[in-house]
């Protein structure tokens, strides 16, 4: 049985999702993380524990081929959780429950990941005393991620009675955020989306774990921003929770809540002024919180729940598990001023972190906002790329707080590669550029990763060549890119051109690369 929330927080136990209580940071405020080493310690374990997943047959097939990127953010992850920066809230996209739920851990899995970490804690953390206390904390962690209770190579037939695994009846479909058992996912969520009530029946009978909380939280939310009640209905005569959070999509919050900021399926109901659907949950008893309160801008509720609680003000959201996600962050998400204003004034003078919804409040151009973020203290030199840099106000008033693009690169990704339908914009990477980028930065990946963008170590010019992004080109020569820099591979730029897009305008692109146009 998990223990009890704390008395103060127990309003916000609907948003668990994880059967764990808000035990996510048991290490904060405490000196454990500078007692132990700080960050070279950290660094070790993980590259201990890495190591022995790598040569562990059972567990490794459940992470990605290449695992130097997953070792750069468990390096975060781990340094915040025992009470370092809080780097990792600031930098992922996702908590532990959905970066797990696609996973089959069993209660066997979980405790060969226990073996390996426990021996690279023995040989990492010198004091018998806090190997025992970050043990405790990380097994109870481990064991709260466990999905499955049959073997992985079993999970496919279990609903089966044969047992054969060629067997086509009583098959469970695979269901996963990503690969071929996301498509399972995205075609309920489309029936929910639609309103077909039989269709959504006959995916979940198809395939039971989309009933899991993650899963079934996502088809809810489908059902209810599409006002679709009587998918409502049928969801919660299933047994799917009227409060079961999910994040909202990022052309609601923006990017910095990408994948983050989990709403209710009350909020997401308010939020679109559907109105039966709002009626379906509230007398399947859905609750309120400071999380809706904040993101919708409901002053009288916020009010007194903060009346009630000062605490919630700070509150992180456990829908969030071990990311910092707090009402602060959901009142610049939903762009509600008056709500940031009255959090704030229950805050501490100085924040704590900040970085995030400072991010959020640039990235809506809320200069309002954002001189309010400042004013209690929230950190702008972390706040990097961000088309900020456009804009004159906040350019100038976060520029004079310290900000700058750094050079890791990451701004090559978001201005100079066509990913994501990115368009050829040579305003922004001058703003950049005069904002800290450097024309010879190079990509190495936002997370200090050895592997993907990570290895190539490329530079602007060879992203944008490839984009045939002709303008940015120009830019990047003004400012004197090297059209001969090479990548780790040996590769030039012109090199990168031969696998450009059809669409791209090769002649064009090579005759900038040849002409010699590299000033200043």
């Amino acid at each position: 049985m998990p223990k009890q929330p704390a008395p103060s927080h127990a309003a916000l136990e609907h948003r668990w999702l994880l059967d764990h209580p808000p035990g996510f940071r048991p290490f904060r405020g405490t000196d454990l993380f500078d007692r132990i080493g700080g960050q070279p310690a950290i660094d070790r374990l993980v590259d201990l524990l890495y190591d022995g997943f790598d040569d562990d047959e059972q567990l490794r097939p459940l992470f990605p081929r290449d695992l130097a990127d997953g070792r750069s953010m468990q390096k975060l992850f781990f340094a915040e959780w025992l009470g370092g920066p809080r780097r990792y809230s600031e930098q992922s996209n996702a908590g532990l429950r959905h970066r797990h739920d696609s996973l089959p851990i069993t209660s066997a899995l979980a405790g060969r990941w226990l073996g390996h970490f426990r021996r690279a804690l023995e040989a990492t953390i010198a004091a018998e005393n806090d190997r025992s206390a970050i043990f405790a904390q990380v097994r109870s962690l481990a064991l709260a991620l466990v999905n499955e209770q049959v073997a992985p190579a079993r999970r496919r037939q279990r609903s089966g009675e044969s047992g054969d695994p060629s067997a086509t009846s009583g098959v469970a479909r695979e269901v996963a955020w990503c690969g071929s058992g996301a498509r399972t996912v995205k075609k309920a969520m489309d029936l929910a989306r639609r309103g077909d009530v039989a269709g959504v029946d006959a995916a979940v009978v198809e395939a039971p774990d989309l009933l899991r909380p993650t899963y079934a939280a996502a088809i809810m939310q489908a059902a209810t921003l599409a006002g679709r009640a009587e998918v409502v209905r049928t969801l919660l005569g299933r047994g799917v929770g009227a409060d079961h959070p999910y994040y909202l999509p990022v052309g609601v919050t923006g990017v910095a809540y990408e994948r983050v900021l989990f709403v209710t399926p009350l909020c997401a109901a308010r939020m679109k002024r559907r109105s039966a659907v709002e009626t379906l949950l509230t007398a399947a008893g859905a609750r309120e919180d400071v999380f809706t309160a904040a993101f919708l801008g409901d002053i009288p509720r916020l009010t007194g729940m903060l009346a009630a609680d000062p605490d919630l003000a700070q509150a992180a959201d456990p829908a969030g598990d071990v990311l910092d996600i707090t009402p602060v962050d959901h009142a610049v998400a939903g762009g509600r001023i008056a709500a940031l204003r009255l959090l704030l004034g229950h805050a501490p003078r100085r924040l704590p972190d900040g970085v995030r919804a400072l991010r959020g409040a640039a990235t809506r151009g809320n200069v309002a906002m954002v001189e309010l973020l400042l004013a209690y203290g929230a950190d702008a030199t972390r706040i990097d790329v961000g088309r900020w840099v456009l804009h004159p106000e906040l350019a100038s008033l976060l520029a004079g707080r310290g900000a700058s693009i750094d050079s890791s690169g990451s701004w090559i990704g978001a201005s100079c590669t066509g990913n994501q339908g990115r368009k050829d914009d040579p305003e922004y990477v001058r703003a950049l550029l005069r904002h800290g980028a450097r024309a010879d930065d190079r990509r190495t990946s936002d997370s200090g990763g050895t592997s993907g963008v990570g290895a190539l170590n490329a530079t602007a010019l060879h992203y944008a060549t490839k984009a045939g992004f002709l303008n940015t080109i120009e830019v990047l020569l003004e400012h004197g890119a090297d059209p001969h820099a090479r990548d780790s591979h040996g590769r030039t730029p012109l090199d990168w051109l031969e696998k450009a897009a059809p669409s791209v305008r090769r002649a064009a692109v090579r005759r900038l690369l040849t002409s010699g146009r590299r000033r200043r």
